[in-house]
C-alpha cells in the first residue's frame, strides 16, 4: 500500500470521526437546552420507560424555565463522595513533602501493576509494556483519590506517560530509517 494511499486513509478517516463527534456533540446540547418539566412531563405522559426523574436533587425546586442542562448540572454539583472527604482531611495533616512522595509511591504502584499484568499476560516488549503501564497508571491515578488536592498532579503524571510513549515511538522510527539507509 502506498503512502498517498494510507495518508487518504487516516485522512478520512479522522475527518469521519470529527464529523461523527461533532454531530453527537451539537445533538447532546439540543438536548441539553430542552426545558426539563415540559420534557419530563411529556416522558410520563407517554409512559417511557426512562424518565428524567433521576436528574432531581433531592429537596430541590426544580422551576419550569430551568433545562435540562442545568438540572443535570444541579444533580452532579454535589461534594464529592465520603471517600474523597476523608483522603482530604486527613492529607490536611500530612506535610507536604510527605504528600508528594505518597503521591508519586501510588502513581508508580499503579503503573507497576499495569506493567505486571502486560508482561505476564501478553507478548509486549518492555519498553512498550511500560509506556502502556505510565499511561494506565496515570489515567486510573486520575480517577482515585490521592493525597495532593487539585488536577495538577494528575496533569503532571499524564503529560509524562504522552511524553514517554511520543518519545518511545520516536525513537523507534528513527531506529527504523537508520537501518534502511
Amino acid at each position: 500500500m502506498k503512502l498517498r494511499t494510507k495518508a487518504f486513509r487516516a485522512t478520512v478517516s479522522a475527518a469521519c470521526l470529527a464529523v461523527g463527534v461533532g454531530t453527537l456533540y451539537f445533538f447532546a446540547q439540543e438536548f441539553l437546552a430542552l426545558p426539563f418539566r415540559d420534557t419530563n412531563d411529556k416522558l410520563h405522559g407517554e409512559d417511557a420507560p426512562v424518565t428524567l426523574d433521576f436528574l432531581i436533587p433531592g429537596g430541590t425546586y426544580v422551576d419550569p424555565t430551568m433545562t435540562i442542562g442545568e438540572v443535570a448540572r444541579l444533580r452532579f454539583k454535589k461534594p464529592g463522595n465520603t471517600a474523597a472527604s476523608i483522603v482530604g482531611r486527613f492529607s490536611e495533616i500530612i506535610p507536604v513533602k510527605y504528600r508528594l512522595l505518597g503521591t508519586g509511591i501510588l502513581y508508580l504502584f499503579w503503573s507497576f501493576l499495569f506493567l505486571v499484568f502486560f508482561r505476564v499476560f501478553t507478548w509486549m516488549r518492555y519498553t512498550t509494556a511500560l509506556g502502556i503501564a505510565f499511561l494506565g497508571g496515570a489515567t486510573l491515578y486520575f480517577f482515585v483519590p490521592d493525597l495532593v488536592a487539585g488536577r495538577v498532579d494528575d496533569t503532571i503524571f499524564a503529560g509524562w506517560s504522552l511524553f514517554f510513549l511520543t518519545a518511545l515511538r520516536w525513537l523507534r522510527q528513527r531506529d527504523k530509517g537508520g537501518q534502511s539507509s
